[in-house]
């Protein structure tokens, strides 16, 4: 079987989705199938990232338009047409990744491979990232998206939803495609984040100053949708309850990855009076991550757009429990009190956090459990398991006979 992923963007751009396609179709291979990953190129993509990343499936690139405020691409318009005649895969299954172009770009596709079955993926929450399309009124821009999407959902063959509740959701608004509508959890890569260094830990650990620290993370992108300002606002909060409560204690904040809000979030931590106590460590290499997941006590984050983020998948594997708002690709995948807690977001949120991570803070057997509940709940999440899944759903789409070859 012959599977394409389409997408607006790949490596060397890291986020969730990227990183979800790149397991996806790891796993696809692993399981016999032939995968093909279509996208833009990005202006700094070379074929050493073939051997970083370990990539085992054919990468098509496309010309692209390129936004280097965001870092991030898509398939230039203009030439798509042109370069969709140009991909030569035949595929059984195409799979889109993102709506808008992504989608335009499966339609030209089908159009050549009539037989092919399409699968969209719904990764992002779209309707909470109008901040990127404010040159549009939020009216006209919803009512956009809903007929983009009721377009999208009647063009495909199936829609995955990463997360049950935000599956729940679209099917409340789009009852008449709930047939299409199936849920399988993204991947984590269990083997790269366990592939850390004792000695890279130690080292950086002395590097931001973090010995003796109890220490609340975040790991991802420093973009507007992840509500770092409210993070950083809220941890103002627990660090005056937590001198006054421990004055002997110790408590940092590191941010690890790199955005466009990276400056904005320096200069506001500044403002807050907190530089002292929060460290950023800009873009960090994919390599390095779960060295530097060993440095967090506590994920703790305040973004209220997820779907189901790789940074919370790497975080259970990682032995780190998460402390997050209940909202759509948390509530199914954090269990309140066993691998993490999840907030409410209302008018006592703040205290609930602090009292919640102070807890924590002071029970060690506590915060072991949950770390140990939080490795033992990310093992459902292997790339090979959800691969699987995927698999699974390719073929009762084709109805082809299987003959499965696991490499």
């Amino acid at each position: 079987m012959k599977v394409a992923l389409l997408t607006n963007v790949f490596f060397p751009v890291v986020n969730g989705v990227v990183h979800s396609i790149h397991l996806l179709s790891k796993g696809l291979v692993r399981h016999g199938l032939k995968v093909s990953v279509v996208s833009s190129k990005h202006p700094k993509f070379n074929f050493e990232l073939l051997s970083k990343y370990q990539i085992n499936y054919n990468l098509i690139k496309l010309n692209s338009i390129y936004f280097p405020k965001v870092d991030y691409c898509i398939p230039n318009p203009l030439t798509l047409k042109q370069e969709v005649k140009k991909i030569d895969v035949e595929p059984n299954i195409i799979q889109i990744n993102h709506p808008f172009i992504i989608f335009k770009m499966a339609k030209m596709l089908k159009k050549y491979n009539e037989n092919s079955k399409v699968v969209f993926i719904y990764h992002t929450q779209y309707e909470q990232y109008y901040h990127y399309f404010k040159l549009m009124p939020k009216f006209l821009y919803e009512r956009f998206l809903y007929n983009h999407l009721k377009e999208v959902f009647s063009f495909v063959d199936t829609v995955i939803f990463p997360s049950l509740s935000i599956k729940k959701s679209v099917e409340e608004k789009f009852d008449k495609f709930s047939r299409k509508f199936i849920f399988i959890s993204n991947p984590v890569d269990l083997d790269h984040m366990e592939n850390y260094s004792e000695k890279k830990v130690i080292e950086l650990r002395k590097k931001y100053n973090l010995e003796g620290c109890f220490v609340l993370g975040f790991v991802g992108r420093l973009e507007k949708e992840k509500n770092l300002c409210k993070l950083l606002e809220f941890f103002r909060e627990f660090l005056d309850f937590f001198r006054l409560s421990n004055p002997d204690g110790k408590v940092k904040l590191i941010l690890v990855g790199g955005g466009s809000e990276y400056n904005n979030l320096v200069k506001y931590a500044g403002l807050l009076n907190i530089m002292d106590y929060v460290v950023f460590t800009d873009k960090v290499p994919y390599d390095e991550i779960p060295n530097y997941f060993r440095l967090i006590d506590v994920f703790v984050s305040f973004s209220l757009t997820e779907v189901k983020p790789l940074s919370y998948l790497e975080s259970l594997s990682a032995k780190v429990p998460i402390i997050s708002f209940k909202t759509f690709g948390a509530d199914d995948l954090i269990i309140d009190g066993y691998n993490g807690y999840l907030i409410e977001y209302n008018d006592n949120y703040k205290k609930n956090f602090i009292n919640t991570i102070y807890e924590l803070y002071k029970s060690k057997e506590l915060l072991s459990t949950l770390k140990e509940n939080a490795y033992n709940s990310s093992k459902n999440y292997h790339y090979l398991n959800i691969s699987k899944k995927y698999m699974d759903v390719y073929y009762d789409l084709t109805r082809e006979s299987r003959n499965p070859v696991f490499k």
